[in-house]
């Protein structure tokens, strides 16, 4: 590893040290003593950075930003002269920007889908492509139907900065300039804030007509097609890159082998994230003033103080400059801070929109125009570093492999949950209040919003350090398995390593980790509702881990789907007469092969040799499968889920309410099924048969993992069975 950095990751080194302390590995403790971490001192200069990783990427994603950007100011701004345009009132203009607020929500997930599976580059080429040629043409509606339709179109450009951008610059640049990365793509607020919307009053008013102004969405077009000639950097390449390839194992590994996480189960694993889930809720409620402020804003400015377009204008370049002196603030400390104190940007982020929501208030009931726009101006400055400080931390706490589906997320909860409430419900309150201070009072209510999201950002940064350490956990497990593939041991059927499992607030497994060899048959024993049925369902992906990993065949399966964990080659069978009692036996077997509908040969042959392993149903093929017997219903629900030959079978409470001979079939049934090649993984009851089946015992007790060995040196553990199995099992136990 030379003097690479153990861990190429902007923490802090003692909270690194502390976690690698906990895994009580002596080479990674003797690998920290000897190369130092990334941690600590003076960030690298930033120069460096680009002159190393190239300055076109930052510049043309900062201009693609700026275009849509501005535009989308542009739309406040004129929203009075929309209103005139199609005889709409507040709460229309209101409702207007919603549906395009909802848009970005239809936009932004599957850009981000497409984005994580593919070619970020791609997406946001394509995506700035679309949306300058349908903004021009929103110049030509005859109606608001016309403009709400080619907005809708044109929205997909609003929903690439935040997670598109965002996503791939954390993958282009190294971590320890990410904060200042971040700042410098965020320099496309203030210039649209300013520059951009000076420009867009600017056509507006010259030409005294609003859809001049829509040609500003052309500009896109040349830095849309530029950014075709970005390189596509690999995701997740900056977490701990030198570990892993030090390892042997690259951050990537097998990744073309693996199903995709789906959508569903990357916001479930998003949304366990304790700092990522209250940064989520806190920009639902901030939304509320993202949407609602500067479209309302509009319309106080001129309804109270009388402000045409071109006077607007002004005003909001002169406002916009604040966010100049807001972001050097993020640029200086950002990275420093967070090397620091990981959860310190959160606090801060928190204390911004607090002051933010307090001095735009205040500024409402001002006596004169200069002291509005001063206090606009530092409430600005105030919220510049909130959206350099959440990216910071959500960069750091997302998996790189979902990172572009969790920057959508932020959008879709700011736009759409707070985006309702601060468009069309602040819409409605300026219409009940009256035309000249409806929208006054109506803006009011922003002060406390932003107060709540301030709270639940300084809630949220009691996380960070937390998850921040499940990352680091994350990659070096990572390690170990690399070193493992180096050393060429051999890959185990399934691996579960730091398993953690909640049921709301009830955890119900703690840190399980257990290995199954290729071909091994084990015995899952534990106590009634220690976590047995649920580590099994974990497994086959019917539920999914709080924290930990899990690996199928060395393929990671965390978070995938019960009908993807089918395509690795895994089943699950679970006790208690798990049949389909009004349809036939031969239905029950084809509903097993149902997942082999497209290999027609295939399926047949597996109906044969479900039949030639399985004799006693030959004859009761056409007999419905709830006239057997309880042996013979089991006996029919394991040939089901053999029908599709797994390579790792799960089987849970196989003897569950069955006579002693029919349990005793089905135990030569699995006998003969392992020794066939199939791994096994049997949760059961009693001692004695276990031992009778598998040589191998993993014993769970409250959550934990009490006992991996020898099944028979299980029988010597009386401090375990006791409690748990009484009778012959554990005669003369003591």
């Amino acid at each position: 590893m030379g003097e690479q950095p153990l861990f190429d990751f902007a923490v802090p080194d003692e909270l690194l040290k502390e976690v690698v302390e906990k895994t009580r590995d002596p080479e990674l403790i003797a690998d920290l003593d000897v190369i130092p971490g990334t941690g600590e001192g003076k960030p690298p200069a930033l120069a460096g950075i680009l002159r190393q990783y190239g300055y076109l990427p930052l510049a043309l994603l900062t201009a693609a930003a700026i275009v849509p950007d501005t535009f989308g100011n542009g739309i406040s701004l004129i929203g009075t002269n929309l209103e005139r345009s199609f005889h709409i009132h507040d709460a229309a203009l209101g409702a207007v920007v919603f549906v395009a607020a909802v848009a970005q929500l239809l936009w932004a997930v599957p850009l981000a889908l497409w984005a994580d599976r593919g070619s970020r580059r791609t997406v946001a080429a394509v995506g700035l492509i679309v949306f300058s040629i349908f903004a021009p043409l929103m110049a030509l509606s005859p109606n608001v139907w016309a403009f709400t339709f080619l907005y809708l179109v044109a929205s997909v450009g609003f929903s690439l900065s935040d997670t598109v951008h965002n996503s791939y610059l954390a993958d282009a640049y190294p971590t320890e300039g990410r904060g200042r990365i971040f700042s410098w793509h965020n320099l496309a607020d203030p210039i649209s804030l300013t520059v951009g919307i000076l420009a867009f009053g600017l056509l507006a008013s010259v030409h005294h007509d609003w859809r001049w102004a829509m040609l500003i969405g052309l500009i896109g077009l040349p830095i849309g097609f530029s950014l075709f000639r970005m390189r596509e950097p690999d995701k997740g390449q900056n977490e701990a890159s030198h570990i892993l390839r030090a390892s042997g194992m690259d951050i990537h590994s097998q990744q073309g082998e693996a199903p995709r996480v789906l959508l569903g189960s990357a916001v479930t694993r998003l949304l366990r994230i304790r700092t990522v889930y209250f940064e989520l809720v806190a920009v639902a409620i901030l939304g509320f003033a993202g949407t609602g402020g500067p479209l309302f804003g509009n319309l106080y400015f001129t309804r109270t103080w009388g402000l045409d377009t071109a006077q607007r204008s002004e005003v909001y370049s002169i406002i916009g400059l604040a966010a100049f002196l807001g972001l050097p603030v993020a640029y200086v400390l950002g990275d420093r801070y967070f090397r620091k104190a990981p959860q310190r940007p959160l606090v801060v982020a928190g204390a911004c929109i607090t002051a933010y929501g307090a001095l735009f208030v205040t500024s409402l009931y001002m006596p004169n125009l200069w002291m509005v726009v001063a206090l606009q101006f530092l409430a600005n400055a105030a919220v510049a570093p909130l959206s350099i400080c959440i990216f910071l931390t959500l960069a750091a706490t997302a998996p790189p492999e979902m990172r572009t589906i969790c920057f959508a997320m932020f959008g879709v909860y700011a736009l759409v949950f707070g985006g309702f409430t601060g468009a069309v419900l602040l819409g409605a309150i300026s219409d009940a209040v009256g035309y000249l201070h409806g929208p006054t009072v109506a803006l009011t209510l922003i002060g406390p919003v932003c107060a709540v999201g301030g709270v639940l950002l300084m809630v949220g940064s009691r996380y960070v350090r937390r998850d921040i350490t499940l990352v680091i956990e994350d990659v070096l497990e990572r390690h170990a398995e690399g070193k493992r593939r180096q050393a060429g041991r051999d890959v185990p059927a399934l691996q579960v390593h730091n398993l953690d499992f909640y049921y709301g607030s009830n955890q119900v497994l703690f840190d399980v980790n257990l290995e199954i060899a290729q071909g091994e048959i084990v015995g899952l024993l534990g106590t009634n509702g220690a976590g047995k049925s649920t580590l099994l369902r974990a497994v086959a992906g019917l539920e999914h881990p709080h924290r930990g990993v899990i690996r199928i065949n060395g393929i990671t399966s965390t978070f995938l789907e019960p009908e993807q964990i089918l395509g690795l080659d895994v089943a699950l069978l679970v006790g208690g007469k798990m049949t389909f009692p009004g349809m036939t036996v031969r239905d029950n077997l084809r509903v097993g092969a149902y997942s082999l509908r497209q290999q027609r040969e295939r399926s047949r042959s597996a109906l044969d040799v479900a039949v030639d392993r399985f004799p006693e149903l030959a004859a009761r093929l056409d007999q419905p499968a709830g006239t057997l017997s309880g042996g013979e219903q089991q006996m029919l629900a394991l040939a089901r889920v053999m029908m599709t030959e797994p390579k790792l079978l799960l089987i849970d409470e196989l003897a569950l309410g069955l006579a002693p001979m029919a349990v005793d079939r089905l135990m030569g049934i699995v006998r003969e099924i392992n020794a066939g090649g199939t791994t096994v993984l049997l949760v059961e009851q009693s001692v004695n048969r276990t031992m009778s089946l598998a040589p191998r015992a993993i014993f769970i007790e409250r959550g934990e993992v009490r006992f991996d060995g020898p099944t028979g040196d299980l029988l010597e553990r009386g401090d375990l069975l006791r409690p748990v199995f009484l009778g012959a099992s554990v005669a003369g136990i003591g």
